[in-house]
């Protein structure tokens, strides 16, 4: 198979069991599992102590985009138990190893356990990667990988940030110079090990693989570095179509943002090309749509479990077929409780008597925030919520410019 070439979009239902129990090892599932292909489910434990049904996981992770099966995956092993990491330290570091992962992914489960009532948070025992990911630890064996959490570094008495040293120290220790040339400037390292995106992290390595003193980089998901010069223009233009067909084929998606080196320290880059910025924003809002879609009906479940009438607005992508440029559009409606996604544009609308009726006025988010900012609470997460209770008063809202789709 080619660099790119990607499994089929529908796997069998033994096929699918296997994905699934090789995804709960990857976090760390260490008891044994068996698939009863009769009642097409899981049975974990020794014991059988859990059983997890697979049917409407199968039917969402085949419905699901490839860049979200990860997403239904997390969904319907969160409740399995993980362990495996050992308690003295002294152990644990030789598996160490570091890993970038979607801030999107934490946010989930971190809704997810809060619906089982298990609260839990992997935000302490994270460092924070560009605009949309994170930077964790994940121990990892020939057995089970599961991500560090901050009661092992508590347990370890060690901080992150030491423990961090030792896994580029092991990261460093298993890496070669392999990479590959994608055609029209775009190099990608190829390892095939579950970290090739970690490796961004390895400057002494970026600068070896030949693209030259000033390069640009992506990690558009776990497998896949890409990179290029930041002196062609069609190089970066190139490297973002790769790096939004790996989003879209591959499913892991770390992150959707650009990084270079300043002074010798990994940075979120903004190019200054029109066209490429342009590009860059276009695959940020489509990654934007992932998650917020992806938290929606797990939100809309907290909200009824607590007893809260809160509207989880939409974050609708519209595409100008022009120019190609995205642009998102969610609603604020007077009257209605509303968790609002930050988007580029937000329609007003306003009700009238009868029913139906209604009048509307679309604002720039800028301009929104201009005239109702104190009304607009931002809650716990990622992406940017906003919980809004009051509606801003006509006079403010008559003042202020009226944006065009």
């Amino acid at each position: 198979m080619g660099f790119f070439d990607f499994f089929k979009s529908k796997p069998s239902t033994h096929k699918f069991a296997q994905i699934v129990i090789k995804y709960a090892r990857t976090q760390g599932l260490a008891q044994t599992m068996h698939f009863d292909e009769a009642e097409f489910r899981l049975v974990v434990g020794e014991n059988g102590s859990h059983v997890l049904n697979l049917h409407n996981a199968y039917r969402d992770y085949c419905a699901a985009a490839k860049s979200q099966r990860d997403t239904v995956l997390l969904k319907y092993t969160a409740g399995l138990q993980i362990n495996g990491i050992p308690d003295d330290f002294a152990s644990a570091k030789e598996h160490l190893m570091p890993s970038l992962k979607p801030r999107g992914q934490g946010e989930y489960l971190r809704l997810t356990s809060l619906l089982q009532d298990q609260p839990m948070s992997y935000q302490q025992a994270a460092l924070p990667f560009g605009e949309d990911a994170l930077l964790m630890l994940a121990y990892d064996t020939e057995h089970s990988m599961a991500l560090v959490n901050q009661s092992n570094y508590e347990t370890w008495n060690i901080s992150l940030e030491e423990a961090l040293n030792i896994a580029l120290y092991n990261l460093r220790d298993r890496t070669g110079d392999h990479f590959t040339d994608l055609g029209d400037g775009v190099v990608a390292g190829v390892w095939e090990d579950a970290y090739d995106s970690s490796r961004i992290l390895l400057s002494d390595l970026i600068y070896r693989a030949g693209c030259g003193s000033d390069p640009v980089m992506m990690v558009p998901t776990r497998g896949r570095l890409l990179l290029c010069t930041a002196n062609s223009i069609s190089a970066q233009l190139k490297m973002l179509e790769h790096a939004q067909d790996c989003m879209e084929q591959e499913g892991r998606v770390v992150s959707a943002g650009m990084y270079k080196f300043r002074d010798g320290t990994l940075a979120s880059h903004t190019p200054a090309n029109a066209d490429v910025l342009e590009r860059l924003l276009n695959l940020q809002t489509t990654q934007r749509a992932e998650d917020y879609g992806s938290q929606k009906e797990l939100l809309e479940a907290l909200h009824e479990k607590n007893g809260e009438d809160i509207f989880v607005a939409s974050y609708t992508v519209l595409k100008n077929n022009d120019t190609d440029k995205l642009t998102s559009l969610s609603t604020w409606t007077q009257g209605v409780v509303s968790l609002l996604p930050k988007t580029d544009l937000v329609a007003m609308v306003m009700p009238g008597i009868q029913e139906g009726d209604y009048d509307s006025k679309i604002l720039s988010w800028q301009d929104l925030q201009g005239i109702a900012g104190e009304l607009m609470q931002l809650v716990e997460g990622y992406p940017e919520r906003y919980l809004v209770t009051s509606f801003p008063a006509q006079d403010k809202l008559s003042s202020a410019p009226e944006s065009t789709l």
